[in-house]
């Protein structure tokens, strides 16, 4: 399985793409959609499905393009669905007096939550980790997880936005993300990627 991504969009967001040898799967489709489109092109295999970590402005503002293009499934937690149509939930609203659009998505998902998830040949253990937002989802590969915007590179997720709470998000990095092996790589939604190891000693986890 391969991982990369590109950092696209209003605020440099990690957009990622996983591969294995048949498909190919999209997470956070951020922005500049035709940067997105052209990867998906230059990798040459299948897209079938768009993954989100949760639905913030910053990780949707190409989803409707891509969708449109490739007509594949957008999964997302029950939590965020109305954040996909409601600026004020996506907090696109927010950020429109400083020359941000507004961001709307047309998307019919499919809910997705914790537990053990395949799609195609792609296994993975799917986390919630609300905090962030209501219905943050990490994504738990064999060799890495995609862990959204709960758990920076020496950071965490901001919790000033609707319905983010601090104390649901410390819980859901002790509880969830420091259960997960050392030395997994966590790939956050911005920033570099860290492990968990690393982030034993994250200042904001510490005091």
């Amino acid at each position: 399985m391969k991982l990369s991504y590109l950092t696209l969009g209003f605020v440099e967001t990690n957009t990622y793409f996983i591969e294995n040898d048949n498909a190919l799967l999209l997470v956070d489709p951020a922005g500049e959609a035709d940067r997105i489109i052209a990867k998906i092109e230059r990798i040459g295999k299948p897209l079938i499905a768009v993954l989100l970590t949760h639905a913030h402005f910053d990780h949707i503002a190409a989803l409707d393009a891509v969708i449109e293009k490739y007509d594949v499934p957008v999964y997302i937690h029950s939590e965020e669905v109305d954040f996909l149509t409601d600026p004020r939930k996506n907090g696109s609203a927010k950020f429109s007096a400083h020359g941000l659009p507004i961001i709307t998505s047309k998307a019919q998902p499919t809910l997705l939550d914790e537990g053990d998830f395949q799609i195609g040949d792609f296994t993975m253990t799917v986390l919630h980790t609300p905090g962030h937002s209501p219905g943050s989802l990490s994504y738990v590969f064999d060799d890495f997880a995609i862990v959204g915007d709960t758990l920076f590179n020496n950071g965490i997720g901001r919790t000033d936005l609707y319905r983010g709470n601090y104390e649901t998000l410390i819980d859901s990095i002790k509880d969830k993300l420091f259960e997960l092996d050392e030395t997994l790589p966590l790939y956050p939604g911005h920033g570099p990627s860290t492990t968990v190891e690393a982030e034993y000693m994250n200042p904001f986890l510490n005091g």
